[in-house]
């Protein structure tokens, strides 16, 4: 019996020739037989061997040229879709591809194996050069050597070309084509265009760009690539029209931008540079092309933001950002620079304002503090300092504030000079300074004894000697704690404790300094709560004349009841409220009270107040006393208006602007403590007073000190000469009476008389032409 597959390939007939039969039940497939022209088609691999022969009984793997891959991937797609495949199938010989159409059968064979019959339809032949000529934009061409005689080249000539070289010579292929290459160029590009064949020939340079004009004027920027056999030149023509384009708007963007900017190869050497970068720089454009990248660079700086050096030595900040770039055929480095010099020091200026003070450049609060938490955090013997300056409001109510600044410009130059390298002075603001210094408790008692007698010398302020002392509060650790605000509140407390023992001191900090602090802040609590509740009381004491003992007033004065105190004495209760701002208040609550109860007495004598600084440093003070003069009814001839040299220091021209307008409303001022100042009688001459009121401390030294007698003598007879009733505060003997009745003192006032009394009780003495003292005093 015939085999199946003989069967199969003798019914074929004239296909049989080019048919195959491929084995597939093989991990590897095999051809099982070759017709004659199928085996022409893979190629014969035996020459002289019988027809079919060469290719039988072998595996697909063995074919050559690519057509093992074609035909594996028939076998595969027709077994594994059970049914025929068309595909085609190509190869390349001789520079021709050969593709033939391809059919494959599946089938089973005879020993149940799966068998494919290939069948090789109709091939086409394709010139592949032809192909790539026509596929590229390239142009192509191939050129050939026209020599003399003495076989020079001459000139080359066209053998064949592509649609894109016809075109970029303005021609086509057909009239181009056999044609010698100088009649299509320009007399003037002939002979370097000849030069640079002519060299290809004997190997040297196979590629360059050039640019030329064309017959109709346009121009050509070309990159030109040869290859030499021979005498037969392969050329390829790339139009780089638009390359250049773009590398002369990026040459003029380059040259004219604002922007410094350098290119760079790649061992650094400056290769171009605008017109930008030489002028901030200041080098001339030769002088720049000779330096490298790294000699624009100062020393310590690196990265985008850089210090660069200028011609003239001077350093700028600057950022640097670089990019890759073609230049010229070489691998170049785009450099642009921004200086930022101005926003550097900006920047700086603005940190530095930050952490300093603007006045006198000394580091501020939050510095401060920083430092004081690392010295802390170090573990070593460091001690603080609070330092306020004495009487400075003084200075800035007198000389004014652009005084107030230059002292206190002078202040922070003497601290700086007390120190040592150890330490650190800062501003804490106002007239406030702190210290800090690494040193054992005795070098930290010894500095702060330095800056006291640093900071008393005089200083020169427009043109006049100014004296300010200081007070200052000590805190060591790790004596006193490492926790750097626990550390500031001592030395703060320690402050206080040196301002309350008369300033120009200092003061170490001690645990009992806590609860005296603790105590002024409980009481300044019970007092806002006193004033909240109206709790407070103005009890009054009388001022009777010398003479005949008669009350001729009364003086209002702050008492307060505390529930668990008691009596508060106004010497503990007074300086909380001057210290916290709650005396401008309480002064306008006395003065509306005491004016209230003095329009109700049965005998129109008068009522002397109290006017705290604090309330001249109100707004609107002469108004506050015209609201209580306007609501209590009072007659303004009846009050009396009692102020403190100190009123006299601060702000002495506004405030005696105030007091004239207070003078306008009909009341009587008067000076208290009088002869207690060191300038007492320069005040009689910026205002006239119309009472002195003698300070207490000469009344009780009368019969003890001849001095105390001489200075009494001298204000009555002062006051007696200027036409100003004067009055003796703190008389409590008969005695004292008796030698100021001699000494011609007008009014008395004190213990002998009466003490302060609610308003309840004084009723009932003005009510009487004498009071009760008059017996024991006839």
């Amino acid at each position: 019996m015939p085999a199946y597959e003989d069967l199969v390939l003798g019914n074929l007939g004239r296909m049989a020739s080019r048919s195959a039969l491929v084995d597939a039940s093989f991990a590897s497939p095999r051809l099982l037989w070759v017709g004659e022209t199928f085996e022409e088609w893979l190629g014969r691999s035996e020459p002289g061997a019988a027809p079919g022969s060469a290719w039988a009984d072998r595996a697909l793997d063995e074919v050559t040229g690519g057509l093992s891959y074609a035909l594996r991937e028939i076998v595969a797609e027709a077994l594994a879709g059970g049914e025929p495949v068309r595909t085609p199938c190509a190869r390349v010989a001789g520079g021709v591809a050969y593709t033939t159409e391809m059919v494959g059968l599946p089938m089973a064979g005879r020993s149940g194996g799966l068998v494919l019959l290939c069948l090789a339809g109709r091939t086409t032949r394709t010139n592949l050069l032809k192909t790539l000529f026509r596929s590229t934009r390239q142009g192509m061409a191939a050129i050939t050597t026209v020599r003399d005689g003495a076989g020079a080249v001459t000139d080359f000539r066209i053998l064949s070309l592509n649609d894109a070289a016809a075109a970029m010579m303005r021609t086509t292929v057909e009239r181009a084509q056999w044609r010698r290459l100088s009649t299509f160029l320009p007399a003037a590009t002939v002979a370097p265009m000849l030069a640079r064949l002519s060299a290809a020939l004997s190997g040297d340079k196979r590629h360059y760009e050039t640019s030329y004009t064309r017959a109709d004027g346009s121009l050509l920027h070309l990159r030109v690539e040869i290859a030499a056999i021979g005498d037969l030149l392969g050329v390829t023509l790339t139009d780089i029209g638009d390359l250049k384009a773009r590398e002369a708007s990026a040459r003029l963007l380059f040259e004219h931008n604002p922007v410094p900017m350098w290119l760079s190869g790649e061992d650094g050497a400056v290769l171009a540079v605008n017109d930008a970068a030489t002028g901030h720089y200041g080098f001339p454009r030769e002088d720049f092309l000779h330096l490298s990248a790294g000699d624009l660079v100062a020393p310590g700086a690196g990265g985008p933001s850089q210090r660069h050096r200028r011609r003239d030595g001077s350093v700028i900040d600057v950022e640097v950002f670089s990019g890759p770039i073609p230049f010229e055929g070489v691998s170049a480095t785009l450099n642009a620079c921004v200086d930022v010099t101005e926003q550097r020091r900006a920047e700086r200026r603005i940190a530095h304002m930050a952490h300093h003070d603007a006045l006198t450049g000394l580091p501020n609060r939050v510095l401060f503090h920083d430092r004081l938490a690392e010295a802390v955090a170090a573990e070593v013997p460091v001690g603080l300092l609070c330092l306020d300056l004495d009487h400075f409001k003084l200075v800035n109510d007198t000389l004014g504030h652009p005084a107030g600044d230059a002292l206190l410009r002078q202040v922070a130059e003497r601290l700086r000079a007390c120190l040592t390298a150890d330490g650190l002075v800062a501003r804490l603001g106002g007239d406030e300074f702190a210290i800090l210094h690494r040193a054992e408790r005795p070098a930290l008692l010894a500095l702060a004894d330095r800056i006291i007698a640093a900071l008393c010398r005089p200083f020169a302020l427009d043109g006049q000697d100014v004296t300010v002392g200081v007070s200052i509060g000590l805190a060591h650790a790790p004596e006193h704690g490492r926790d750097p605000d626990g550390l500031l509140r001592k030395a703060d407390t320690a402050l206080y404790a040196a301002k309350a023992d008369g300033r120009r001191t200092r003061r170490l900090f001690e645990p009992a300094m806590d609860a005296a602090l603790q105590g002024r802040r409980s009481l300044e609590r019970d007092l806002r709560a006193a004033m909240a509740a109206e709790a407070l009381e103005v009890h009054y004491q009388p001022l009777v004349d010398a003479r005949s003992l008669a009350v001729t007033g009364c003086e209002a004065l702050l008492r307060w009841r505390h529930p668990e105190r008691g009596f508060v004495s106004p010497a503990d209760f007074i300086p909380v409220a001057e210290e916290t701002g709650l005396i401008a208040p309480l002064g306008e609550w006395v003065l509306a009270r005491a004016c209230r109860e003095a329009a109700a007495w049965p005998r129109p004598v008068r009522i002397a107040v109290n006017l705290s600084p604090a309330q001249f440093r109100t707004p609107d003070l002469v108004g506050t006393v015209a609201r209580a003069l306007a609501e209590s009814g009072l007659d303004p001839v009846r009050l009396e208006l009692e102020i403190t040299e100190q009123v006299m220091l601060e702000e002495s021209a506004a405030n005696i602007a105030v007091l004239h307008r207070l003078r306008g409303l009909g009341v009587r001022i008067a000076i208290d403590d009088f002869g207690t100042g060191y300038a007492s009688l320069s005040y009689l001459r910026a205002f006239p007073f119309d009472k002195i009121k003698i300070d207490r401390s000469f009344t009780a030294a009368l019969g003890h000190e001849a001095a105390a007698l001489a200075v009494v003598q001298a204000v009555i007879g002062l006051g007696a000469s200027l036409g100003i009733t004067t009055v003796a505060e703190g008389v409590e003997t008969e005695a004292q009476l008796s030698v100021l009745r001699r000494s011609g003192c007008d009014e008395v006032q004190g213990f002998l008389f009466s003490r302060p009394v609610p308003a309840a009780d004084l009723r009932a003495l003005v009510a009487a032409s004498a009071g009760p003292w008059m017996a024991a005093a006839a």
